[in-house]
């Protein structure tokens, strides 16, 4: 290449940068007369109310809660169940001789148990003399009854073993079991007939003795569990032994619930009870339907700090009582938090990372440091979306277990509110900016 050459090929070089460079672009400038900086603080007020659902969809579960516990703060929780069967199909000759030998409710545990298993579970079994029949809306709920016969028709006295799911059998009335026999041999069309069978025998309802126990208990109730079993024989030469066996109806099963608050902070007249009503806790109790709101009316403040605000993280820790938990009351794997706006509506769920399931609040134990066992919930896009916005825009939490423990289970969980031996903690990481 010649040096003239050279020299040219410079020249068109230089000439294009110069022509690409925009003397009117500031924005370096603006870099270097701007600044950020991160605060973190986890000094952000967290206000903890308790609530409750009003009513609870227990029919249909495949579970039967029995027994009463009371809890070192909220006072006594009864739970009784009420059974429907299906009508069986009976096959014995009507010529032959029938008599017999007893008739049993079989049960076994689903695994599931709150309180000291450690001392007898008592309970008794009555004939109801009220049809169980659904809601308009297909449903029954914790705080329905139905009427029964006073005088049980068999009782029972155990201690539990919650791990054991081997089946125990409760033998009931010969009294109520001669007439059954006798009705379905003789082809008795109010027994025999589908639509007249729950019209005669309209089920029965399991009672714990009150005062006596120490636990509740879950129970399954499918085809073949939480059955009522009529064994009979032929008076032939060979006494045949025969089984009818009456099944749940499983759609009409259901559990009532209620709990006795009369020593205790809890007001259930009231709508929501702030945390300082109640000894500065906040409360989570399954069956029952009492979860936990928390709000956070000084977010915005943090807007005044700078001419931008960020928030880059959001965590959430909730501690349990640990006055309250232990061997005869575990703590709950999993917790979630749901967003509710000013009426309690629930509009949205806080999310895992991807945006696509509930987020489950990680259950950090510290066996050492006992005290320091939290629930942990990233809360970051909530506080992101939360940031800013004003009156009916604003939204809560929700502190709750999922819908399956709820209605099927008597799980609890006492947590502090910022007042509290170990105070809820909000913190918060988030960017300053300001420009020169």
């Amino acid at each position: 290449m010649n040096k003239s050459f050279s020299l040219f090929l410079m020249s068109v070089i230089l000439c294009l940068i110069c022509s690409c460079y925009d003397t009117e672009n500031n924005y370096g400038d603006h870099l270097v007369d701007s600044v950020f900086r991160n605060v973190t603080t986890d000094t952000s007020t967290v206000l903890v109310s308790t609530m409750r659902i009003d009513s609870l969809e227990t029919s249909g579960q495949s579970i039967l809660l029995l027994g009463e516990y009371t809890h070192a703060l909220w006072g006594t929780t009864l739970a009784q169940s009420y059974i429907a069967y299906e009508c069986p199909s009976y096959g014995t000759d009507a010529e032959s001789t029938v008599a017999l030998d007893s008739l049993v409710l079989t049960l076994s545990h689903s695994g599931y148990f709150l309180g000291d298993t450690t001392k007898a579970l008592r309970f008794n079994v009555h004939l109801l003399t009220e049809k169980v029949v659904l809601h308009d809306n297909g449903y029954l709920y914790n705080k329905d009854k139905f009427s029964y016969d006073p005088e049980p028709i068999g009782s029972y006295e155990y201690k539990p073993e919650p791990g054991d799911t081997s089946r125990f059998e409760i033998r009931l009335s010969d009294t109520l079991g001669e007439d059954l026999l006798t009705r379905f041999h003789a082809r008795d069309p109010f027994v025999t007939e589908t639509d007249w069978f729950e019209d005669y025998f309209r089920g029965i309802t399991l009672i714990p003795e009150t005062g006596s126990n120490h636990s509740i208990i879950a129970y399954a109730v499918r085809d073949t569990f939480a059955t009522l079993t009529l064994r009979y024989h032929e008076m032939d030469a060979f006494e045949t032994a025969h089984e009818l066996m009456f099944t749940p109806k499983t759609s009409t099963q259901f559990n009532h619930l209620e709990q006795d608050y009369s020593q205790t902070p809890l007001d259930p007249s009231q709508t929501v009870i702030p945390s300082e009503d109640m000894e500065n806790k906040g409360l989570l109790m399954a069956g029952i339907g009492w979860y936990t709101t928390l709000e956070f009316p000084h977010l915005n403040e943090i807007l005044q700090m700078g001419e931008r605000v960020d928030i880059q993280q959001a965590i959430l820790q909730v501690y349990p009582d640990f006055d309250t938990y232990g061997g005869y009351n575990l703590l709950p794997d999993s917790t979630y938090l749901y967003i509710a706006d000013e009426n309690n509506v629930v509009t949205d769920a806080v999310k895992d990372y991807l945006g696509e399931e509930v987020q489950s609040g990680t259950l950090v134990e510290d066996e050492l440091f006992w005290e320091n066992t939290c629930y942990y919930f990233d809360v970051t896009s909530f506080m992101q979306d939360e940031l800013g916005t004003l009156g009916q825009n604003k939204h809560k939490l929700q502190l709750v277990f999922d819908a399956t423990d709820y209605t099927s289970t008597v799980k609890n969980l006492t947590i502090y509110d910022q007042k509290g031996k170990k105070p809820i903690v909000l913190q918060l990481t988030y960017s300053i900016y300001e420009t020169y």
